[in-house]
């Protein structure tokens, strides 16, 4: 209980403690009423999608939450509601679990619109492929709070999804898409490179 009623944590890990769905059940009262959390660390954890999916929805009233980390926690589906997520997270890493093109899709709530917080999204070791790219690309066109995108160690991207990526942030087909070009996103981590937009061109 006292845990539950606590407001005054700022940060939170219970990184390679084995939490479970169960564990983020018993959880929600807490999340819902932490309204000072700024950063919570679940990496390598066994929340699962269920568990995660139930993470955001709590977490969707807080003022403070910036940043979530759930890395190596047997995620494979996500489900965002655009009024069930947290209103002001700028930092998601969800490295090393199994989201595909179908959870850029959900994924993509997240960059579009004028509600778009995120200037960090970590995707490193997944199962996306071009496809899912075009999906994060899309949603890209208009974003102006992104700066990192990694997509390292997804095995499936191809020289297709690079050079969609590479034509989101400098598509020099005209001036004018030039011009509409993202200028917002300044690093990208591909498949086997990572560096700055800057030097990839």
């Amino acid at each position: 209980r006292g845990l539950t009623m606590s407001s005054s944590i700022n940060n939170m890990s219970l990184a390679k403690y084995g939490l479970s769905v169960d564990g983020v059940r018993s959880m929600v009262p807490f999340l819902q009423n932490a309204n000072n959390l700024e950063s919570l660390y679940l990496d390598e954890t066994v929340i699962k999608s269920e568990g995660f999916n139930m993470l955001l929805r709590a977490l969707r009233n807080s003022h403070n939450i910036e940043s979530l980390h759930c890395c190596s926690c047997c995620i494979e589906s996500i489900e965002i509601d655009n009024n069930n997520f947290p209103q002001h997270l700028t930092y998601l890493s969800l490295n090393y679990n199994s989201i595909n093109a179908d959870g850029c899709r959900e994924l993509a709530k997240l960059l579009q619109g004028e509600n778009a917080t995120l200037a960090e999204l970590h995707l490193n070791g997944n199962n996306i492929n071009d496809d899912g790219v075009e999906i994060l690309v899309d949603a890209l066109q208009t974003n102006t709070t992104l700066e990192t995108l990694h997509l390292m160690g997804n095995e499936d991207i191809s020289a297709r999804g690079n050079l969609s990526l590479l034509r989101l942030v400098n598509n020099i087909s005209s001036i004018e898409a030039t011009l509409q070009s993202n200028h917002t996103l300044e690093y990208v981590g591909l498949v086997g490179i990572w560096e700055p937009i800057s030097r990839i061109q």
